[in-house]
């Protein structure tokens, strides 16, 4: 369900786990973060910027998320997204098994 939810919406959502895969990229993720020479279309951890990555990282670190932070690309002067990423925990655990991180 929670896949469908993600495919739908308009802002970049990608889900990484704790392993650093890429769980879930819906469509914009992979628009406006996806390597545009790449025959899969399918998002990798490697393929995020660095200022992004190292948000992700951070939530598996400190186990919570810091709120929305502005992102301006590089290659793409003049465009501005709030980023946020969020931990998602299982159960009890005290450890995110992932991490969602969203772009607008």
């Amino acid at each position: 369900m929670m896949t469908d939810i993600l495919r739908e919406l308009s802002s970049a959502c990608i889900v990484v786990g704790r392993d650093l895969n890429v769980l879930h990229a819906n469509k914009a993720a992979r628009r406006h973060f996806g390597q545009k020479n790449k025959r899969s279309g399918e998002l990798e951890f490697s393929d995020l910027p660095q200022t992004l990555g190292a948000k992700i990282y951070q939530v598996f670190e400190n186990r919570c998320g810091d709120g929305a932070v502005r992102y301006e690309p590089e290659n793409s002067p003049g465009t501005v997204y709030s980023v946020s990423v969020v931990p998602f925990q299982r159960g009890n655990s005290t450890v995110p098994v992932s991490a969602l991180l969203t772009a607008d």
